[in-house]
């Protein structure tokens, strides 16, 4: 169901109730006005219910999900860490927006949102910290050149072992220009692209 659509839906009705109010008459509109009465009753009912329910963790971790932080380092594969980690299941999506809507249902499932919250709290404060210094930096261009010098099947087993985090700041360091937009496959292929062709610099200016 999407209750927004459903919102919308009502709003319409609403207005165009409203505003012939005054000439609406007989049996054939009463008797449906009175079934959705009786449903919006029931609906408001059980909103209410289901509002009064829910846990300040819940809403922390909703709104940790649509933070700008969550659009800017969130990935799939962060998420079924996290998961794992927290509730000891795995994620079945593969689309973030849906893997963030089945995350919710399996947290609210097993009532670990607090855990959860601060899981999320936790990764995205080490997303966002700031390299320290040349060292780390030159650690990560001496990774770099080593992927770029792996064959394709090696690379693909390394890579695989990177967060989508781990991945976006490996291209930092390497001068890899990508955006908030770039998904983590094209991250790894601009990564490989470019490693690969470090190597063959260094291999023509020996």
């Amino acid at each position: 169901m999407n209750y927004s659509d459903l919102a919308q839906k009502l709003l319409r009705l609403a207005e165009r109730l409203e505003k012939h109010s005054a000439k609406i008459e007989g049996e054939a509109l009463a008797r449906p006005a009175r079934k959705i009465s009786d449903e919006a009753d029931r609906l408001e009912a059980a909103l209410d219910s289901f509002l009064a329910s829910r846990k300040s963790g819940e809403l922390i971790l909703e709104t940790l999900l649509r933070s700008p932080s969550a659009k800017k380092h969130l990935s799939v594969d962060a998420l079924r860490k996290i998961l794992r980690n927290v509730a000891d299941k795995r994620l079945k999506s593969e689309d973030l927006a849906a893997a963030k809507r089945e995350f919710i249902e399996i947290i609210h499932h097993r009532e670990e949102a607090e855990q959860a919250a601060k899981a999320l709290k936790k990764f995205f404060a080490h997303a966002v910290e700031v390299p320290s210094g040349g060292k780390e930096k030159a650690a990560l261009q001496r990774e770099f050149i080593q992927f770029g010098s792996l064959a394709d099947d090696e690379f693909a087993k390394e890579v695989a072992k990177r967060t989508f985090g781990e991945l976006r700041r490996l291209a930092d360091a390497n001068g890899i220009r990508f955006t908030d937009k770039t998904t983590k496959p094209r991250l790894i292929l601009l990564v490989r692209r470019y490693s690969q062709r470090a190597v063959l610099n260094i291999s023509a200016a020996a």
